[in-house]
């Protein structure tokens, strides 16, 4: 984190810088620094894998003319650093953030194209005056920024921004319209008029009083390897998922553990984290929920034994989960309305008592088309080439209602039928419209008069436009899954993943999102994907060796929250509180009758409007505690200045 501050680090910038790193202590448990580096103070909390003693941030290039404050992990650091060495770069550490600083030094921004890993960092020049703010490809790791009267000031979380005294607070009804037709604030937008998100796959240049945008990677457009074999394939992906695994695991001498839900992706991951790790047995921790339609534990023990991990499982009951929202949410950094970002968090706070990172399986199900949804997708663009709309709307809808009702995580049933009421939109729109907490045309209804106003031309799928934009030619399922990376995975999945783990400053890597295997995947046909209506295609020839049989061959069930239940028993009074209109009236943005309504129709059970009221609610508990998480606590004392810090104030 860090703020433009041309009048040199006198003791209000001192404060301050305070302020934003007691927001985010959480995130780094292993000490924190500030310093003044002529013109900008930096500031930073720290969870180190690689060359703790030496690389503490903010870190000074050998030549003192470039800083850098660095979230994440540069995996290929060892290469890079014996390229650097051979050059003659005289390097003081084994980190991967000098690592970072020194690319700069000689190649500039061009770096971003050799780095392999998750990152957001602020790079500050002092040679040019310029900060820069990146973001790695696909997101891993949040960024904010604003404009302030002298700069700009930035935040690996909006609530550290949020206690720079020249950023704004004010919430922004578009963002929040945004928010609940796609269950997050999606970059570049955010929950507070004023702030931004650097987009991933971008960095935004601040020089002279200008920001400039540059984008300096995005997905691939599907089918540049169509003429690709599936043996061909198949080795090509084998041989990149195990370096992407390999990468992560073996870049640090920590150890590192495994989220496993007993499902094919994370099992993937466990087997070759096992199959490489020098520490013996991987650590793996999975959930165990009472309701059967969640539970996977058995799934993940049957995996755990099979691969010989050291696995452990997190029992979690309705109080447990309630008991997260209760006392985090009102303080959480940005509202999220994915429920599976409960049975995460306490999830993650059980392995960082072993460990201080674990792998996942985030990734495979949208690169690899693994989703129930995409086989829907599939289903419904050949039947819309020898019916219209309508007669497939109906159609969908009749056999969902013929399908068996299950609880649980979007079910064939629930698919198709969601699926079915977004039948006439456009392919890249009907993901979001089937498990929207609200559809784009009831939000006029949902807020006030006063702030509906600023709903005009509200388009939440403006982003996805962006990134389609100049793809002719792509088939609807290739549309529709580039929509669900576009927002699903980068702004709900990786926030999640980063909120989940952070809280508890517990790193979460993910090697499907690996940018060499990504970049791969984004080339292969549709049908090396999702072949018929199995997916994951590859990743399930290639985990056959691997894996029970069961687990290679078995539907996703996925990782939720039983929120209905929920919001009927353990959080009733909660959300009955928090949604009451003397609350609604201090928001100022939703309309009391609307939301009584859907409150009544839930908690009598007349229908479930579960997951528009779980928006509204983690919306509103965010609302409402930000007030006092604007307060001002203490500053505390900034860690002593190294000689390199000394010699820039």
């Amino acid at each position: 984190m860090g703020f433009s501050d041309p009048d040199g680090g006198g003791d209000a910038s001192r404060a301050t810088a305070g302020r934003m790193l007691a927001a985010v202590a959480h995130r780094g448990t292993d000490g924190s620094g500030w310093c003044h580096h002529r013109g900008i103070t930096l500031a930073h909390c720290a969870l180190t894998f690689v060359d703790p003693d030496r690389a503490r941030q903010p870190f000074l290039s050998g030549s003192g003319h470039v800083s850098v404050v660095f979230n994440g992990e540069i995996y290929n650091h060892a290469a890079l650093r014996r390229e650097l060495r051979a050059s003659g770069a005289a390097l003081r550490t084994e980190s991967d953030t000098e690592v970072l600083v020194e690319l700069y030094e000689r190649h500039g921004m061009r770096m971003l194209g050799r780095l392999r890993g998750m990152y957001a960092f602020a790079l500050h020049d002092a040679r040019t005056g310029t900060t820069v703010l990146a973001r790695d490809p696909m997101g891993k790791k949040p960024l904010y920024y604003a404009r302030v009267p002298r700069g700009v000031a930035f935040a690996s979380e909006l609530a550290a921004l949020l206690h720079h005294p020249d950023v704004p607070r004010t919430p922004d009804p578009r963002a929040v319209a945004d928010y609940l037709v796609l269950r997050a604030f999606p970059a570049p937008g955010s929950a507070v008029s004023g702030v931004r998100k650097v987009r991933p796959g971008c960095f935004v240049r601040h020089e002279d009083g200008v920001l400039t945008e540059v984008e300096h990677w995005r997905p691939a457009s599907p089918g540049v390897a169509a003429r690709t074999g599936v043996r061909e394939a198949e080795a090509r992906f084998t041989a990149l998922f195990r370096s992407a695994v390999e990468r992560r695991v073996l870049s640090t001498g920590r150890p590192l553990g495994v989220l496993l839900s007993g499902g094919l992706d994370s099992s993937a991951v466990a087997a070759v984290a096992q199959d490489v790790s020098p520490h013996g047995p991987v650590p793996t921790f999975s959930a165990g929920f009472s309701d059967t339609d969640f539970d996977e534990s058995a799934h993940a023990l049957l995996v755990a034994r099979h691969l010989g991990t050291e696995h452990h499982v997190v029992r979690i009951g309705g109080r447990d989960l309630a008991e997260v929202v209760e006392s985090e949410y009102g303080r959480a950094d940005e509202p999220l309305a994915d429920p599976s970002l409960l049975p995460t968090r306490i999830v993650c706070r059980a392995a960082r008592r072993r460990v201080r990172g674990v792998l996942t399986g985030d990734g495979a199900d949208e690169l690899l088309l693994g989703y129930r949804f995409f086989q829907a997708e599939r289903a419904l663009e050949a039947l819309l080439r020898v019916m219209p709309a309508d007669r497939v709307e109906a159609l969908a809808g009749a056999v969902a209602r013929r399908l068996p009702q299950r609880s649980g995580n979007l079910p064939a049933r629930a698919a198709l039928a969601q699926l079915a009421r977004g039948v006439r939109a456009a392919p890249e729109h009907r993901f979001y419209l089937a498990t929207a907490p609200f559809a784009p045309a009831r939000l006029p209804a949902l807020f006030r008069p006063e702030a509906a106003g600023a709903l005009t031309d509200h388009d939440p799928f403006a982003e996805v436009a962006r990134l389609l934009e100049g793809r002719a030619g792509l088939s609807p399922l290739e549309r529709s899954r580039l929509a669900v990376v576009c927002h699903f995975l980068r702004d709900v999945i990786l926030t999640k993943t980063d909120r989940g783990g952070m809280r508890s400053a517990l790193e979460l890597r993910s090697p499907f999102l690996d940018v060499d295997l990504v970049e791969y995947v984004d080339a292969l046909p549709p049908g090396l994907k999702l072949r018929g209506f199995t997916g994951k295609y590859l990743l399930r020839r290639a985990a056959a060796p691997w894996l029970p049989r069961d687990t290679v061959r078995r539907t996703k069930l996925g990782f939720r929250a039983p929120v209905a239940a929920l919001l009927r028993g353990e959080l009733r009074t909660l959300l009955r509180d928090t949604l009451a209109p003397a609350a609604l009236d201090r928001g100022g943005l939703f309309d009391p009758r609307a939301v009584r309504v859907l409150l009544d129709d839930h908690l009598s059970g007349r229908r479930d409007t579960s997951r528009g009221l779980w928006a509204l609610l983690c919306y509103q508990l965010w609302s409402d505690g930000l007030p006092a998480a604007c307060r001002a606590p203490a500053p505390p004392a900034p860690v002593a200045l190294t000689e390199e810090m000394r010699r820039a104030v």
